[in-house]
């Protein structure tokens, strides 16, 4: 469906629920925020002269199946991770659109985490937790089989489909030997994934997964600090999460069950899962743009922004992972 369509469709559903979420029909906004170029997705701002809430949508079961993951655990999340509140599920009447209603984080997006460093510090004390935390593991789907199982499944596969579909579409910006040149690198990457022995453990703890996807990230003016993007939550290999962290010792919350988790995260072959998986994860900063300029198709109003937003995304993570890893 077109965007404006679903904008329409949205205001009104959210007219209709004014007085239960507490809203004024008279000053309600409701706006679309375009994150993301992907047309199976869709993030709006609902507010009035008083209050502001976040709306997550996905058009497609594998989304449907993340959100409602996260809309279940949404009160653990919150109280333990730093979530922010989940306020309520809305399914879009006529559309395949449905998704969760949460609080808004006013607050500035952390990009750079090397310039945040207590952040960094106490996103390293929850992540620590979060591998540890046995009652959440037991309540998330089951595990890939290792941990190499999981990077194919993930960022292999991701990277790989991205590739080709940008040589199919021939994008004016990207040359084939561009192109052919980030191919060899996921399959270095990959051979050297296939390869380690580090990688044969099993990926069986709770991982946020997207730690630093834009925008997950905020900072209140208030100095409180919460983390979003949890639809990405799993069973999984805690050095993803690690490695989107700047470098620094493992930390473990003492007070959290770890008889688990301490022998994952502490034993010998994390740092290798790190260190190339934190180049696995610059190599998809490089190439998921490509996917996003051409998701950006799907919402034809907003295209031509969201492609520029694609464009300069790729090129300022192509420069950086050339001038760190080339």
């Amino acid at each position: 469906m077109i965007l404006s369509e679903l904008i329409s469709r949205v205001t009104a559903q959210v007219r209709m629920l004014a007085a239960g979420l507490a809203l004024d029909p008279a000053t309600l906004a409701v706006r679309h925020a375009p994150e993301r170029g992907d047309a199976a997705r869709a993030s709006f701002s609902i507010a009035d002269a008083r209050a502001r809430y976040d709306l997550e949508l996905a058009g497609d079961e594998p989304g449907h199946a993340a959100l409602r993951r996260w809309h279940d655990l949404g009160a653990t999340l919150a109280g333990r991770y730093h979530a922010p509140r989940i306020c309520g599920w809305l399914e879009i009447v006529d559309t395949p659109y449905a998704g969760l209603l949460l609080e808004h984080v006013d607050g500035v997006v952390v990009r750079d985490l090397s310039e945040a460093p207590d952040l960094a510090h106490a996103l390293g004390k929850l992540v620590g937790r979060l591998h540890a935390d046995r009652d959440l593991a037991s309540r998330l789907p089951g595990p890939a089989p290792s941990c190499r199982d999981a990077y194919l499944a993930d960022q292999f596969a991701r990277c790989t489909t991205a590739l080709r579909a940008a040589r199919a579409a021939c994008l004016d910006f990207v040359d084939t030997a561009t192109l052919a040149w980030l191919a060899s690198e996921v399959d270095r990457v990959t051979a050297q994934v296939r390869s380690s022995t580090a990688f044969a453990v099993p990926a069986d703890l709770p991982v946020h997964g997207a730690l630093l996807r834009p925008g997950n990230l905020r900072v209140t003016p208030a100095g409180a600090w919460y983390v979003l993007g949890w639809d990405a939550l799993r069973l999984g290999d805690p050095a993803l999460d690690q490695a989107a962290l700047p470098p620094m010792p493992v930390i473990i919350d003492p007070g959290a069950d770890t008889m688990q988790a301490t022998r994952a995260i502490r034993e010998p072959w994390l740092s290798e899962r790190v260190t190339l998986l934190r180049r696995a994860g610059a190599l998809a900063g490089v190439i998921d743009p490509l996917a996003d300029w051409l998701a950006a198709a799907g919402w034809a109003e907003q295209r031509e922004r969201a492609q520029a937003r694609g464009r300069r995304a790729h090129e300022s993570a192509l420069a950086s992972y050339r001038l760190d890893h080339a």
